[in-house]
């Protein structure tokens, strides 16, 4: 078996951090690696922290670990000295979330000129990838999943008790202004301007008919959409590049202007559309969420993992 090394700084729960944690329990449910995960000493250790369960996969302070793939995301660089970065002694895989490496500044573009083999979690990433020259090793796409096993069952769209939940948590203003215009329509409207434990965000969007989402102007991936739809949620969600993949208007979801006016409209739509009308939509929306599942990206890495070797010395 080879020793798959992850590294992170953990201050607190963030979906980067999530998605992580399931590359992590990729690794561990295959046959052929093993995980082990070390953390900067700085590190929050609470139950927000994925890792709290399965403290037996952490490296301990005194512990010396010599693994045979290096795994890392963001700026996980940094756990390395600059030579290693430069020449690392083991394959580094590299996992690729936003699209702040392609931007020509900051950290994380110059990481790219470290070699790794890059994995990144939709295609628009990729994209924007392969227009950089100073890219230093093969790219890849294993489009994001979601994890339907955590996921609160479904309500019958009769048994919810939310018409339209708002997830503002980044931009809480337009949140506020749509929320309002809804329910100054008579509308139940449940407003998530904060950030909350992720129990209670899958259950408010368990609730509503519709929800009403506001990512980042740019995302590397939006899981909370693809999250809605396997719930059975009407769902609209402006443009944010990275989910273009899967958001499509009008077949899996309503994609708006950037606007609170525009967002409030395609929400009034949904709200005041039959069943009937909106199950082609809804339907469409699901498969897409089943077509995003963990057990696919689980498949599609460790193909990628199982190859690691042959990919690192072709480079």
């Amino acid at each position: 078996m080879s020793l798959v090394l992850f590294h992170r700084d953990f201050q607190r729960f963030q979906g980067g951090h999530l998605k992580v944690f399931h590359y992590f329990e990729h690794v561990r449910r295959s046959p052929l690696h093993e995980a082990r995960i070390w953390f900067s000493p700085q590190s929050v250790w609470d139950s927000s922290n994925p890792w709290s369960g399965v403290p037996e996969y952490v490296v301990g302070p005194d512990e010396t670990v010599v693994p045979d793939v290096l795994f890392l995301a963001g700026v996980d660089w940094r756990s390395l000295e600059p030579g290693q970065r430069a020449a690392p002694p083991v394959p580094v895989i590299n996992l690729i979330q936003d699209f702040r490496p392609a931007l020509g500044n900051g950290p994380l573009h110059g990481f790219l000129a470290h070699p790794a083999i890059r994995i990144c979690v939709s295609g628009e990433i990729q994209d924007a990838l392969e227009r950089i020259p100073a890219v230093n090793g093969p790219i890849f796409t294993v489009p994001i999943g979601i994890d339907l096993d955590q996921l609160p069952p479904a309500r019958p769209l009769d048994a919810r008790d939310v018409d339209c939940v708002v997830l503002a948590s980044k931009d809480p203003r337009a949140g506020a202004g749509i929320a309002t215009n809804l329910t100054g329509r008579g509308y139940r409207v449940l407003l998530l301007d904060r950030s909350l434990p992720r129990d209670e965000l899958l259950d408010a969007m368990a609730r509503a008919r519709v929800s009403v989402h506001l990512p980042n102007p740019v995302e590397g991936a939006y899981l909370p959409a693809l999250e809605s739809m396997a719930l059975g949620t009407a769902v609209v969600c402006p443009d944010c590049v990275g989910n273009r993949s899967f958001c499509r208007d009008g077949e899996t979801c309503l994609v708006p202007r950037r606007s609170k006016r525009a967002i409030t409209d395609s929400a009034l739509l949904a709200l005041s559309a039959s069943p009937g009308e909106l199950e082609e939509m809804l339907t469409s929306a699901h498969e897409e969420s089943m077509r995003r599942a963990l057990t696919s990206e689980r498949a599609r890495f460790l193909e990628i993992l199982d190859h690691a070797e042959d990919l690192w010395a072709a480079r």
